[in-house]
């Protein structure tokens, strides 16, 4: 039988891997490691005990083809939806939609500089 242990990452690509850099550390994630320039570039971010990994691709643009990851959510320490509203406008980032509240907490999404959407939540 299969057991899954947890989840560990995520791939996403990154037309400019600097600007994306920058959005994800604005949310409190921590940039472990990089490597490459240009096309070349990834970059290893740690979100709790899971990472983001960035592959830089300034040609790859979204709306060219279908969508293979449709949000994936981090989990965020604040004391309501309504801090956690506050401090991303102090960083410069929009909510797109919500907040939504859930049977675990409230929830909203932003999107990050490529159009992938990032669902923020806090629990109760």
């Amino acid at each position: 039988m299969l057991k899954l242990r947890n989840f560990e990452h995520v791939g996403i690509v990154a037309t400019d891997i600097e600007r994306s850099i920058a959005f994800y550390t604005a949310l409190g994630v921590e940039v472990l490691r990089r490597r490459g320039e240009g096309r070349q570039a990834f970059a290893a971010l740690k979100m709790g005990d899971a990472e983001i990994n960035l592959f830089c691709n300034p040609d790859r643009r979204y709306g060219d083809e279908p969508r293979q990851v449709d949000h994936f959510c981090l989990c965020m320490e604040a004391a309501s939806i309504d801090d956690l509203m506050l401090d991303l406008r102090d960083v410069g980032i929009a909510v797109a939609s919500g907040p939504v509240k859930r049977s675990d907490g409230t929830t909203l999404f932003v999107h990050d500089p490529d159009g992938l959407r990032v669902e923020l939540l806090v629990k109760h």
